[in-house]
């Protein structure tokens, strides 16, 4: 199943992670159905999301009369969510996102037709992992990312004056095994070419494995 990106969206859930995904959403611009059974959940929306639903998810009644078969992209939030899922496939719902708490749930997610899976705590403990095994990483651990693999992408200052105003090219990141995809100089974010200088103070993003993501913020 490809997904079929569209600008609605449903999200099936408001608590901590529903907030977080909602939230996001919402900042890139989607037109968004949001569904929770607590009315007290639904409230701070108001202003934000024009549907609000208030009721059982599980309800397959429910989810016809809103139409919720015709949303592009259904993100199921709530960890006890099997049921939900169950209703979603019998509607007949075209794009199902949804979390796992552990990986026997997500098996039986995918068992039963589910095929994109997200596991928070998951992720968020894989990322715990990085940051505490590097002193860097406590630095900037809020531009880190796990991209699967053993690679991250991760954000570092350059502070090492002998690399001031050298020359991509002459530092050969693809030798220490890194990428270097992005250069933000005094405030403007720049692609790096192999003519592109560096200058002390800049911030690198760099792509690799961990270990020399890790040996590239020690520079």
């Amino acid at each position: 199943m490809k997904v079929r990106y569209s600008d609605d969206i449903a999200v099936i859930g408001s608590g901590r992670f529903g907030q977080a995904v909602v939230d996001q959403l919402l900042k890139l611009g989607k037109t968004l159905t949001l569904i929770d059974k607590d009315e007290e959940n639904l409230k701070s929306y108001k202003d934000d999301i024009e549907n609000l639903i208030i009721g059982d998810a599980a309800d397959v009644k429910l989810l016809k009369a809103n139409r919720v078969d015709k949303i592009g992209t259904i993100v199921v939030v709530v960890p006890e969510n099997i049921e939900i899922v169950a209703a979603l496939l019998e509607i007949q719902a075209k794009n199902i996102i949804a979390r796992a708490t552990s990986s026997r749930h997500a098996r039986v997610l995918r068992q039963i037709g589910v095929e994109i899976i997200v596991n928070p705590e998951f992720e968020a403990g894989k990322r715990a992992a990085l940051i505490a095994a590097n002193k860097s990483f406590l630095q900037y651990s809020e531009n880190l990312q796990e991209i699967g693999d053993d690679f991250v992408i991760g954000t570092t200052v350059v502070k090492n004056k002998s690399l001031d105003s050298k020359f991509v090219k002459d530092i050969d990141f693809n030798k220490k095994g890194v990428t270097l995809v992005l250069i933000k100089s005094k405030g403007k974010s720049i692609r790096p070419t192999g003519s592109s200088k560096i200058h002390e103070n800049d911030v690198l993003t760099l792509i690799g494995e961990i270990s020399d993501v890790n040996a590239a913020f020690e520079w």
